[in-house]
């Protein structure tokens, strides 16, 4: 039985991840501050970009994001970190559950986000290099097509392009669990952002 920090065995950690990572923080804030539903207006997503626009004024939607980002990506921190201090294997399965939490949470039926905040704060902790690399590439993608989400799209790209890249000669050795992560990360942001590419393709043809 493989245990985190000599004390707790991967078998409760990684539900109790799951369990950190279902916490829908951008549901609790808009009903508490607005009282509505985050899932019942505009992309019905439980993320920081659908929360901000339940609220009125660009302070007011740019302090709404940056709250509910901030506490997703903690869940990933928190989740990384309880299992990183065992091995990276432990590191890679708790931060990979918290992910799972977010975007599952069995708290509103298995309705969740998409999972950009919490996969980057869970790889800050296993490779803060690697986070900072694909955050680069999120603004800029960003920046360039005006679409928040290409550059998520972007950003799962530079999870796995640089988790490999920064140490070739490890990232199929040592560091695999951090390669395997990144890439099913990049393949599941697509995943989670079909419907995005699905309106902007269908927007193009029309």
């Amino acid at each position: 039985m493989l245990s985190v920090s000599g004390h707790y065995p991967i078998e409760v950690c990684v539900p109790a991840s799951f369990c950190l990572g279902a916490i829908p923080f951008a549901w609790l804030i808009v009903r508490l501050c607005k009282g509505v539903d985050v899932r019942s207006f505009g992309s019905g997503n439980v993320g920081a970009t659908n929360a901000s626009r339940a609220f009125d004024g660009k302070v007011a939607r740019i302090g709404a994001f940056a709250a509910v980002y901030l506490l997703d990506a903690g869940k990933g921190v928190a989740a990384a970190y309880l299992g990183s201090t065992a091995d990276l294997l432990a590191g890679v399965l708790c931060g990979a559950a918290a992910i799972l939490g977010h975007c599952f949470t069995p708290l509103l039926g298995g309705r969740g986000g998409k999972g950009v905040a919490t996969a980057t704060g869970a790889l800050l902790v296993l490779d803060w290099r690697v986070t900072a690399i694909a955050l680069g590439v999120f603004f800029v993608v960003r920046q360039v097509t005006g679409k928040v989400f290409f550059g998520s799209l972007g950003l799962g790209i530079g999870l796995a392009s640089s988790a490999v890249l920064l140490d070739a000669s490890q990232a199929f050795a040592e560091r695999l669990p951090l390669t395997v992560l990144t890439a099913a990360l990049a393949a599941f942001l697509f995943w989670t952002h079909r419907s995005n590419l699905q309106q902007f393709f269908a927007a193009r043809q029309s």
